[in-house]
């Protein structure tokens, strides 16, 4: 799935666009076009980096190597790798920002309260102990992705951190709203104000560096805890996996590396190859 995703990025993006802003024929096609353009970057430029710290996850994990600082570490670096992507996005996003309608940031607006309503029933039950009982889900679920079935005794530790965790679901919750109201606002500065290409380019691009950060402001302290917490989760599993877990993570791992490869261009894929072979023997 995830390879049959990137390949067909270009209209699937259209597609979620056209969802939240109902585009008009020329604004789906512009947004394909830059899509394509944006996707062929990418996989010229930032498929070998990936390919590379997947291999180290995997030797680290390996050696086991890993504690919870080195999770945050890992969390770090994949968040890093958000800020190329975004400067390559911003023009594109600030291009199609450019022709919008009033109507159409309205739709987007009332899409996102769709979303977040949803979203808010799914994670934000009322009831503490229905507040537990989602968590713990989430947990067991994260946990399961990289290690495959847990134990009984596992399942029961992650539902102890989960009674134990500060209730920071309401946090990311006000993070997600603030990001929603940024882009909500530079979209609409751009349509009123329509400024040149390179400023509407710079205003999306501030906004798009927002993703790989906490805003500031009340929750952000609440928000760094709950990254934190999630990092002594991670280890506190790790640790406790058996040898049968580890061997799952180990070919999930090694399962992302050779989707990663096959993405590759052709050349770029093959100039790669014995690097690639060489780190997972």
């Amino acid at each position: 799935m995830a390879r049959l995703g990137y390949e067909n990025l270009p209209m699937l993006a259209a597609w979620r666009a056209d969802t939240y802003l109902a585009l008009n024929a020329d604004q789906r096609a512009l947004t394909s076009r830059r899509m394509e353009t944006l996707q062929a970057w990418h996989r010229r430029t930032q498929l070998d980096d990936y390919q590379a710290f997947l291999q180290e996850v995997q030797r680290r994990i390996a050696a086991g190597d890993v504690d919870e600082a080195q999770i945050r570490a890992w969390r770090v670096a994949a968040f890093e790798r958000w800020k190329p992507i975004a400067e390559q996005i911003a023009p594109v996003a600030a291009e199609v920002a450019g022709t919008l309608a009033p109507s159409q940031i309205v739709r987007m607006r009332e899409e996102l309260g769709r979303d977040n309503d949803k979203m808010r029933r799914e994670w934000m039950p009322p009831g503490r102990a229905d507040r537990i009982e989602t968590r713990t889900k989430r947990y067991i679920e994260r946990a399961e992705l990289f290690l495959g079935s847990l134990t009984a005794e596992q399942k029961q530790f992650a539902r102890r951190i989960a009674a134990e965790a500060p209730d920071t679901e309401d946090v990311w919750f006000a993070q997600r709203l603030g990001r929603q109201q940024d882009l909500l606002e530079v979209l609409e500065r751009i349509r009123v104000e329509r400024p040149d290409e390179a400023t509407a380019t710079r205003w999306m691009r501030e906004h798009l560096m927002r993703y790989a950060q906490l805003r500031d402001g009340p929750d952000r302290v609440g928000a760094e805890s709950s990254l934190a917490a999630g990092d002594a989760m991670g280890a506190a599993m790790l640790a406790r996996a058996t040898p049968k877990q580890r061997q799952h993570l180990q070919r999930k791992l090694q399962e992302w590396i050779d989707i990663v490869q096959s993405l590759k261009p052709a050349q770029t894929a093959t100039a790669a190859e014995p690097a690639a072979v060489t780190a997972t023997r």
